[in-house]
């Protein structure tokens, strides 16, 4: 029931995973084939593109997993990997027929495509981390921005230079700026999930369980449950376990009783669902 709510959404992934990784199943085998077996039965053509294959399902698999709510940047992602694969992989067949400057060309469009593909998917990694510290923000920020400098780098030089006449500023920018990011965004991820959590320096008034009464959906039976516990209605049995999550904005700070539309911590709109209305009177 869950999954046609979501209107497909699921299920969409679903089929996404497991065509990702069969693709990553059959590059596997090929690749087997290709070792024990005669190089009579399998061309260089057909392994370099199932192996390609097999590495872009590997890409579009972590990027299904990790691609949440932000579609926008999703799409481009997979635009600029769809893009790129395509690309390799004519060139993998057809690389003698194009030759000279339309194959600077088709390159060129291939490995851009192929940075923005990779800034997109560091991005759909890096956003959804949730940062308590200010050192958390700042390692964060100069992640994401650190990546888009060195991949708008690589793109421009490119686009003006081509390949091969970059000069030893421009390789040391390139270098240093992947480094910048590389090391940001892995301090970004240590501290999330290593670091304090949002409102861990800040218990709620619901800390613990607390008592539930609900009626069984499937016998009716009258259930006493304990909040983010496992229980069971004592008549059929049935397992039923009941979330209890106090409002709080991104930053942790409890929003209980706040009639301000912005948090006074961090300064972030709160979403009007978590909003406490004044008017309501509730009941001791």
């Amino acid at each position: 029931m869950k999954e046609r709510r979501i209107g497909g959404g699921m299920v969409s992934k679903k089929v996404l995973l497991w065509l990702f990784l069969g693709c990553i199943a059959i590059a596997m085998l090929v690749g087997i084939a290709a070792i024990l077996l005669p190089s009579r039965f399998v061309s260089d053509e057909v392994m370099a593109t199932i192996m390609l294959s097999g590495v872009y399902s590997f890409g579009g698999m972590i990027m299904v997993v990790i691609s949440r709510k932000m579609k926008r940047t999703t799409r481009v992602g997979a635009i600029g990997f769809g893009i790129s694969f395509l690309v390799f992989v004519t060139m993998i067949w057809f690389d003698r027929s194009i030759s000279g400057d339309r194959e600077d060309l088709v390159y060129k469009i291939g490995f851009i495509s192929l940075v923005v593909g990779f800034v997109a998917a560091h991005r759909l990694l890096i956003v959804p981390l949730r940062m308590v510290n200010t050192i958390g923000v700042v390692c964060k920020i100069g992640a994401l921005v650190t990546a888009g400098l060195t991949g708008a780098m690589l793109i421009l030089l490119l686009l003006t230079l081509g390949f091969w006449d970059w000069g030893s500023l421009h390789s040391k920018l390139i270098w240093v700026g992947m480094l910048l990011s590389a090391g940001t965004s892995i301090a970004a991820g240590a501290i999330a999930m290593f670091g304090p959590k949002p409102g861990d320096d800040e218990p709620g008034l619901l800390s613990g369980s607390i008592e539930v009464s609900l009626v069984c959906p499937r016998c009716s039976n009258q259930i006493s449950a304990k909040s983010n516990q496992e229980s069971r209605c004592e008549h059929c049995r049935l397992k039923v376990r009941v979330e209890v999550e106090e409002p709080r904005c991104r930053c942790g700070y409890l929003l209980y009783q706040l009639e301000s539309d912005t948090c006074p911590e961090c300064g972030r709109a709160i979403d009007p669902n978590d909003r406490w209305d004044a008017e309501t009177k509730l009941n001791p």
